[in-house]
């Protein structure tokens, strides 16, 4: 394992509360390759789904589920993740997607609250939670460029029931409302390097941009092996081979 990993106050920290955020887990130097390589990338804009929250307002979204050889896989692919994931989940892992969450200034929309495995166990036919994401900062999320907010430790509530909301699918607003009156809210004001490790059934949600800033992160998900669909679907497993941290620096088009 690399000396990156997360230490084991961490990974309790992260199974009482659903959430462990790591501060400057990327250098400035890999954070800025990432920033000078997504913020001039057109096809990320080509290829984003566009969905509208309950007000009509658009975020923009970026998937893809097989890694390769490009910059954004250097770091999906990288120990510095992947085996923080298997010490927090206790097994081998593979990757199951990576997003590029694009929230423009004064118009990206919110996203409402849910849980990701609200949708992942029945559109991917997975049995359990076993997934873990893990949001890295691009640039700054505040809460006026609105930042990630989560309930904390609402990941011990199990999975909700979710409905459609605008283009989204958000959780049962029921009993949402009951778990907010237990469950702490926190801001999740991210610099750029920090990451975010999350449980898949943590709930959460975003406000709108209204701020002249934009916010973007990166969300690589990973699940474990012997959670693989059981079903075939569009959530394929792609081969995943584990590459040296070393490989972002190193990494030229």
């Amino acid at each position: 394992m690399n000396n990156r990993v997360l230490t084991q106050q961490q990974i309790s920290d992260f199974n009482r509360d659903g959430y462990v955020i790591v501060r400057g887990h990327y250098s400035p130097e890999e954070i800025k390759c990432l920033q000078d390589k997504a913020f001039n990338d057109d096809s990320l804009y080509e290829r984003a789904w566009h969905k509208k929250d309950a007000e009509g307002t658009v975020s923009k979204v970026c998937l893809w589920q097989e890694t390769g050889n490009d910059l954004y896989s250097m770091f999906s692919r990288g120990r510095r993740l992947a085996e923080s994931v298997e010490a927090i989940l206790g097994e081998e892992v593979y990757h199951t997607s990576t997003k590029i969450m694009m929230k423009e200034p004064f118009v990206g929309g919110a996203w409402e609250w849910h849980q990701d495995f609200g949708y992942w166990h029945k559109d991917n036919y997975l049995l359990r939670s076993d997934i873990v994401s893990c949001m890295i900062g691009v640039n700054r999320a505040t809460i006026e460029n609105g930042c990630l907010q989560v309930l904390k430790g609402s990941h011990q509530l199990g999975r909700l029931d979710h409905n459609k909301t605008g283009d989204q699918k958000g959780a049962d607003m029921e009993f949402v409302e009951q778990a907010m009156k237990s469950h702490e809210l926190i801001n999740v004001e991210l610099e750029p390097g920090d990451v975010l490790f999350f449980h898949c059934n943590l709930l959460h949600k975003s406000n709108q941009n209204r701020s002249s800033e934009p916010r973007w992160s990166m969300i690589c998900a990973y699940n474990t092996l012997s959670n693989r669909p059981f079903k075939e679907n569009e959530a394929k497993v792609f081969p995943f081979e584990k590459i040296d941290d070393s490989a972002i620096l190193n990494w030229s088009e």
